[in-house]
């Protein structure tokens, strides 16, 4: 089994080549070996991300690609990876959260077999979340309340790492009708309406910065994406 670790980057020229050389150099090496490639999907950065993507496949010829989008979307630079992934199965962390433990833990999941996706919860009863308590609560809300409400959706999170099969991960780009945020969302609930194998496993958060986007601009937008996940599920009434 291979590996395609896909990791979206936006205006992360302060930290990129710091988090991304300390992650790769410190990686296990019975994780390390399913390591296929590292892909950074650039996307719509204003500072100088590109060129420090550029210095990081330099310095990591072997490993790193690059992919670069014009317009900024989280949604679409996860969607952009998991396309243009060539191992077995594909990885998406993201730039403050490049958990190692993670991709050892999807590596031994799908060796055990039975399982197709992979979900890192932050509300799996094992995980731990030092994040601020407004930011836990917007979990909370958005996936228990909202999803559970308007979607029927069994699962404690949707947001944040993943870890695919390789051809289920392509099948579920072409499913897919949103972008942007929401776009990870959806790709989990369309695994849930279409069977595929999905399973929880806890992670471990230490916040290391604070969000880009505050609380009270996000909520809103989370709120217009409901009808959008909705639009995408009536496909599959049974």
């Amino acid at each position: 089994m291979q590996i395609s670790i896909v990791v979206p980057v936006h205006n992360e020229a302060e930290n990129l080549e710091s988090s991304i050389s300390t992650f790769l150099r410190t990686i296990p090496e019975n994780t390390k070996q399913h390591l296929r490639e590292f892909i950074l999907v650039e996307n719509g950065s204003t500072d100088g991300t590109y060129d420090a993507c550029c210095r990081l496949q330099q310095l990591f010829p072997d490993v790193i690609r690059i992919s670069q989008l014009k317009r900024g979307s989280y949604g679409e630079a996860i969607r952009t990876g998991m396309l243009e992934s060539t191992a077995s199965h594909v990885c998406i962390l993201e730039c403050d959260f490049l958990s190692a433990d993670f991709v050892a833990q999807s590596i031994q999941a799908f060796d055990q077999g039975g399982v197709e996706f992979l979900v890192g919860s932050k509300r799996h009863k094992l995980s731990v979340d030092r994040r601020p308590v407004k930011r836990r609560l917007l979990t909370f809300l958005y996936n228990f309340l909202l999803l559970r409400l308007f979607t029927g959706y069994p699962g404690t999170d949707t947001h944040g790492l993943k870890a695919i099969e390789g051809n289920v991960a392509k099948r579920l780009c072409a499913l897919a009708v949103t972008t942007d945020e929401v776009f990870q969302t959806e790709i989990v609930l369309l695994a849930w309406k279409t069977g595929v194998a999905i399973r929880e496993i806890p992670v471990r958060i230490i916040e290391k910065r604070s969000p880009t986007v505050s609380i009270t601009r996000r909520f809103p937008k989370v709120m217009r994406t409901v009808s959008d996940l909705r639009r995408s599920l009536d496909r599959f009434r049974n």
